[in-house]
């Protein structure tokens, strides 16, 4: 076996240079997290709350123990400087700043954990940090991503459970993610769509990958690998629920879900993956000697004066976002406080077991309106108004829900023409279904003196009206219950829509009128 020998900068000044580098390091990083703790008191809640991200509480312990595994290399180093980082840090800035007025929590936290990089680039220098690279690119594991990633795997887990069942010759039937068998009715909920197996399969798998394999193709082969099966293993897990509870009954599957799932079902995988990908470990790499070389310390006035100019530049990002929070805007909201009076409708207070929940609109409207004369059942309507997005009021938003999730479940949704007033545009139309009844949906979100019903084209609109002004949001959806054919229910819709003056209360006197986005 081969031994390599470099030569390495470790000179007698070495210890007095990591002290001033740690020493600025440990001024920097909580000055971090001190200007964007909205950001990461964020994070730290959804590891709390939520058990998909329990597994972020190891990153941080992970990744010092990795640079503690480095400590024999990194002796042999005497920090530097990279000075020239700290211009990254506007761009990094600026992109934080974007996704603060778009209210993205998850890009907010991708730009806090970038500056920690920044900063360990900064002041450690080129060569260290590239000794500690996979440790410190292992920290943008604590940001809890991808819960836009389960409509579709709960999509997919319906999909794999409804072709399971069907070769299984189970007789059953499909609706939105509900399966109805003979002897009971399931839902495929969002627990079910394998979030959380598969978030911890990949964290884990980055970290044995880079600690098993060194040929990049390998590393690629495995990664796909944790993707896929979690994938495939949670449509097999629903199949198992399914078929124990119809063999036996419901209480014996929702214990096995606890049971199965929850401990030993992802386990076993995850160590079957595990032990799988083990028997194609890379030999590690052949071990250096190390001869040592004087090199010049940095001078401590520099390392303080990349700590300083950093701090400035850093402190410029939140600055100006609390400049923007608490800028005056034009309100409407003289509209929302007149009675509500629509020709040949009976207004009646909003009761009922739907509405949506939206967290703290500056503005509110719910009612039910009846139809004079007629004994078709009531139309509910609300609209939900934001005079500018800004942190805990934003149109879209993960906690806000168009109906409760506890009561409802969605068993179909489309894309639909219709008229809001005058105005013609595209609705989504959702069906929901709950133990009594089965409701229909209309709703569309508007911004910019126009409607949408994509959440993306909000987004969008959320960083331009914050330059150009106008910066108003609402969601308008109306509800009616389904007691006959869907087209009934559409036409009581369509009817109270129409009736509805929506100028009045999405567009301030002398703006420019409503129009609709469709290309959406």
């Amino acid at each position: 076996m081969s031994v390599n020998t470099t030569l390495t900068d470790n000179g007698p000044g070495s210890k007095d240079a990591w002290a001033w580098h740690i020493g600025a390091l440990s001024t920097l990083l909580p000055l971090i997290v001190g200007l964007f703790w909205q950001d990461v008191s964020s994070a730290v809640e959804v590891w709390w709350i939520y058990p998909t991200y329990s597994h972020c509480f190891l990153v941080l312990p992970i990744s010092a123990w990795l640079i503690w595994e480095k400590r024999d290399e990194l002796r042999t180093l005497t920090p530097a400087l990279a000075t020239k980082a700290l211009f990254m840090i506007p761009f990094v800035l600026s992109i934080w700043f974007v996704a603060t007025i778009a209210t993205i929590n998850e890009v907010r936290q991708f730009a806090v954990i970038a500056l920690v990089q920044i900063a360990l680039l900064a002041l450690l220098g080129i060569r260290v940090y590239r000794v500690i690279l996979f440790p410190a690119l292992f920290l943008f594991f604590l940001v809890p991503i991808g819960q836009y990633l389960v409509p579709p795997m709960q999509r997919f887990a319906t999909w794999f459970t409804d072709a399971g069942l069907t070769l299984l010759g189970i007789v059953h039937y499909t609706e939105g993610t509900i399966i109805q068998l003979t002897t009971g009715v399931f839902e495929i909920a969002e627990a079910c769509a394998g979030l959380r197996f598969l978030i911890a399969t990949v964290t884990l798998g980055v970290l044995f990958a880079h600690l098993t394999y060194r040929k990049w193709w390998k590393v690629g082969a495995f990664l796909v690998a944790c993707i896929v099966v979690p994938l495939i293993g949670n449509g097999l897990r629903c199949i198992g629920i399914i078929v124990l509870a119809h063999l036996t009954d419901s209480a014996a599957a929702v214990e096995a879900d606890h049971i199965i799932y929850g401990w030993g079902f992802n386990v076993a995988i995850l160590l079957a993956v595990f032990f799988i990908g083990s028997r194609f470990r890379d030999v590690p790499a052949e071990q250096e000697h190390v001869i040592a070389s004087n090199a010049k310390a940095v001078p401590h006035r520099s390392v303080v004066a990349t700590a300083g100019a950093a701090a400035l530049l850093l402190a410029a990002g939140p600055a100006l976002a609390y400049w923007n929070e608490n800028r005056p805007v034009a309100s409407n909201g003289p509209a929302f406080a007149e009675p509500l009076a629509l020709s040949g409708w009976t207004v009646l207070p909003s009761e009922g077991s739907w509405r949506p929940a939206y967290a703290n609109p500056d503005y509110e409207l719910n009612a039910r309106l009846s139809q004079q004369g007629s004994a078709a059942p009531p139309v509910d309507m609300a609209i939900v108004y934001y005079t500018r997005t800004r942190e805990g009021r934003s149109l879209i938003s993960s906690t806000n829900q168009l109906w409760d999730g506890e009561i409802w479940q969605a068993v179909n949704v489309q894309r639909m023409a219709a008229k809001l007033g005058s105005q013609p545009t595209d609705v989504n139309e959702t069906t929901i279904s709950s133990r009594s009844e089965k409701r229909l949906i209309w709703s569309v979100y508007w911004m910019d003196e126009r409607f949408t019903t994509s959440n993306l084209t909000i987004k969008l609109l959320q960083i331009k009206t914050a330059f150009t002004g106008s910066e108003a949001s609402a969601l308008i959806a109306f509800s009616t219950p389904i007691d006959g054919p869907i087209e009934d229910a559409q036409e009581r819709i369509r009817t109270a829509v129409a009736s509805l003056d929506l100028p009045r209360y999405l567009i301030a006197e002398g703006q420019h009128p409503i129009v609709s986005d469709s290309s959406d």
